[in-house]
């Protein structure tokens, strides 16, 4: 394969998915990771993606925002294992609240079906709300408002007003990108603001953020390490990671793949 292909390929991994990784590249590409990174580091300096811990990132950067199809099928052994993780931070009689997000979907899914009854959630996304509703036992409130159809939220005014007259023990928050520098963003103000708006209402905050998402800021700010109580993140991070957090006072839970 010429260079020029070995590019292409790469853009085209970065069209479909949010990150790619040296390593899969190595083994995509027949590559060694140290050729890979050199061909990662000549592309950077085209303008052409934008280099992360272990990967690279589009060049599409702050404003990229991919849609909840999109975002589904990827990194999802780590997804289940952070939401497993989460779960298992929840007790019985909670009001909890569950961001947009495909990872906190895995969460409401095994709130479905997990042991946990006395349980109020809440939720401004209507895939997880119909995930919800499959247990009549869970009582669940949905936060309406402006319905953005790529991710399936509620947002503006009218989320925001319902948000104020609630309060929950646990908030589980997700995002597009975390730095140790800048902490949690997303690309979109009214996300970040709903997002923003269940922090101040709940006791504890819990961030659920794969690994693919470490390294890089969004455009919109969501929270600080200093506002973050606890970070779930999966095994692949890097040890960096969790001991910046930890250093800036932020709990981080590493979670550990299924061993099915």
């Amino acid at each position: 394969m010429r260079i020029e292909e070995r590019k292409d390929y790469i853009l085209h991994q970065l069209d479909k998915k949010s990150v790619v990784t040296v390593a899969e590249l190595s083994n995509a590409l027949a590559l060694s990771e140290v050729s890979v990174r050199k061909l990662l580091a000549a592309m950077e300096a085209d303008g052409r993606l934008k280099r992360t811990w272990g990967g690279a990132i589009s060049a599409y950067g702050s404003l990229r925002e991919f849609s909840h199809k999109e975002k589904e099928p990827l990194h999802l052994p780590e997804k289940m294992a952070i939401a497993k993780a989460a779960y298992e931070r929840i007790n019985d009689g909670e009001a909890i609240f569950l961001d947009v997000g495909t990872t906190t979907l895995e969460l409401a899914r095994l709130i479905v079906a997990g042991p946990l009854r006395n349980l109020l959630v809440s939720t401004n996304s209507i895939h997880l709300a119909m995930e919800l509703s499959k247990a009549s036992d869970i009582h669940v409130i949905v936060i309406g408002g402006e319905l953005r159809s790529n991710i399936y939220s509620c947002v503006g005014s009218i989320a925001d007003w319902s948000l104020k007259q609630l309060f929950f023990d646990k908030c589980f928050i997700s995002g597009n990108r975390f730095s140790l520098e800048h902490g949690v963003t997303t690309p979109i103000f009214q996300e970040a603001d709903v997002k923003r708006l269940v922090l101040s209402v709940s006791k504890e905050k819990c961030f659920l953020l794969d690994s693919s998402k470490f390294g890089d800021d969004s455009l919109v700010l969501v929270a600080a390490p200093s506002q973050m109580d606890l970070l779930i993140t999966d095994w692949k991070a890097p040890q960096e990671l969790a001991d910046g957090f930890m250093e800036k006072g932020v709990e981080v839970v590493t979670a550990k793949p299924s061993e099915e």
